[in-house]
């Protein structure tokens, strides 16, 4: 079978379009749709269903891409890496990140990143928890940073601690020196992620413990459209300052400490236990990440405590 054409299936499952898959191979769609079909002949299954969107798997098409990511992308990179020195890496590394971190480490993290690996394309999936696990589990994210969550199929380093506040629009009466206690997001309209991992799983949890009923009116995993509706009176958020810290200094949002208890959320670097980077850059990467988020805490720009590790070894069990 033609690993070209597995390819070509792949990128249109993580696009979900094959016009935008098109444009990322640099493959006429015709051409695309041809491979395609090709595939399926060869198969003897549907791999795509259309819709009003673009294209989505199939039943078939799903256990396709479960099967062939992972190997695909180690036959790939067994043949870059075959007699290659490290500062010659032409591969594209998949990164994953959190909403609440995106802001901030983003564009230091690509840009020390790209610094050290000039031939490297990088891809960024700004996700929920529980998206970033599946990426890495179906071979489309090498590595993200994740919330805590007990998957034997990961493991996990962790980097930082954050406390969480709650976040109001510009007309709320909430103040950086006046806590609000837990039991009081009881009458308090949220928007929570749509991840149950992080923040959502933890709000929903202390609420249980503590016998309090919370409305969580609004769920996304945007931090844009939780922003707006916090900017637009319509809903609080609880969020570490890092999420928003340009419209808290713009005015446009204002916080208050949580308390009774306090909540903190915590971001470890994770992948899966079969991480198929090399493993000298597999340290580099990890390398970058633990300097980079250490320079943002010690600045300032990250609210947080560091908790890397002196070493971050992804190659360990």
């Amino acid at each position: 079978m033609d690993t070209h054409r597995l390819k070509y299936f792949l990128c249109i499952a993580e696009e979900g379009s094959m016009t935008r898959a098109a444009n990322v191979l640099g493959v006429a769609q015709p051409a695309l749709s041809r491979h395609v079909r090709l595939l399926e002949e060869d198969l003897g299954v549907t791999l795509f269903r259309r819709t009003s969107r673009g294209v989505e798997l199939t039943e078939e098409g799903e256990r396709l891409r479960a099967s062939t990511a992972a190997p695909l992308r180690q036959l790939e990179l067994a043949l870059l890496y075959a007699g290659s020195p490290l500062a010659r890496v032409e591969r594209g590394l998949r990164l994953g990140l959190p909403p609440t971190a995106a802001g901030v480490l983003a564009a230091p993290l690509l840009a020390a990143l790209g610094a050290l690996f000039p031939k490297v394309g990088f891809h960024v999936t700004v996700a929920g928890t529980d998206a970033l696990v599946q990426g890495m589990l179906n071979g489309t994210i090498d590595t993200a940073l994740i919330n805590p969550v007990a998957d034997d199929r990961l493991f996990s380093r962790d980097l930082l601690v954050e406390d969480l506040v709650v976040v109001g629009g510009p007309r709320s009466d909430l103040r950086p020196v006046r806590p609000l206690e837990f039991a009081d997001l009881a009458r308090l309209p949220l928007v929570l992620p749509g991840s149950h991992a992080g923040i959502a799983g933890l709000v929903e949890n202390t609420a249980l413990r503590r016998k309090v009923r919370i409305d969580s009116r609004f769920a996304t995993d945007s931090l844009r459209v939780a922003v707006d509706l916090m900017e637009a009176g319509l809903a609080y958020g609880v969020l570490p300052l890092s999420a928003c810290g340009p419209e808290l200094g713009a005015g446009r949002l204002r916080h208050a400490p949580l308390r009774e208890p306090a909540l903190t959320q915590r971001l470890g670097v994770a992948a899966t236990s079969r991480l198929e980077l090399p493993r000298e850059l597999a340290h580099r990467i990890g390398d970058v990440i633990r300097t980079q988020t250490g320079l943002l805490i010690a600045s300032g720009a990250w609210p947080a405590t560091f908790l890397a590790p002196d070493e971050w070894d992804p190659n360990l069990p």
